[in-house]
């Protein structure tokens, strides 16, 4: 039988409980941790082709959700790698990618309503505002696939584009994509031989 003592310790251990879970619902931490598994490495390691490009939907709705509720992309990235171990120079690069989707996601107009539905569950926005609004987002990769397919999945080197831009771009190779794999080459994320085929393909359109 409970003592009277015990019964007081039972309800604070409760209210405690109640608070730590009403705090994860309606702070950013809900946010935190959705980030946090989303861009694992680990995780994104074992998906398949372009697998990643629903996460980096649902990353940007995450991050968004967490600076509604006081907490900056900056910092939900930050605390996030904490937790799934992202080392550098990679955290850099993903949390600078993950910044810029979230700027452009809010520049075209993505975070209204029936599109938060949509990138919560991984499918592309429409954009509602500027020359491209109706058209569908898309993911880019800023090193293209087809020369550097060991980056299909790294967040740091997707991006949100507008489908006409991404579908005209194709996998042209010029001073931003140039300038992007030796960023990637020199974190280690891609492979000598994929920086040659960059380098190649920038020499041969220009």
């Amino acid at each position: 039988m409970l003592t009277r003592r015990n019964k007081a310790i039972s309800v604070v251990s409760l209210a405690f409980i109640l608070a730590g879970w009403l705090v994860y619902l309606f702070g950013p931490f809900q946010a935190v941790f959705a980030v946090s598994n989303l861009s694992d490495p680990a995780k994104l390691a074992m998906l398949g082709e372009r697998a990643a490009n629903p996460r980096l939907n649902k990353i940007v709705y995450w991050l968004h959700a967490a600076d509604r509720k006081g907490m900056s992309p900056e910092t939900t990235i930050r605390i996030a790698q904490l937790i799934n171990r992202t080392k550098e120079p990679r955290a850099s690069l993903v949390k600078e990618s993950l910044v810029r989707n979230v700027k452009i996601a809010d520049l075209l107009g993505l975070f209204v309503s029936e599109n938060e539905v949509r990138l919560r569950n991984g499918k592309a926005g429409v954009i509602t505002r500027g020359r491209y609004a109706t058209s569908h987002m898309e993911i880019d990769h800023i090193v293209p696939y087809s020369l550097a397919p060991e980056v299909g999945n790294e967040l740091a080197n997707l991006e949100m584009m507008p489908q006409h831009l991404n579908r005209e771009k194709s996998n042209r190779v010029g001073r931003r994509q140039l300038a992007h794999a030796e960023k990637l080459y020199a974190a280690g994320l891609i492979t000598q031989e994929s920086l040659a085929k960059t380098k190649k393909k920038a020499i041969s359109i220009k």
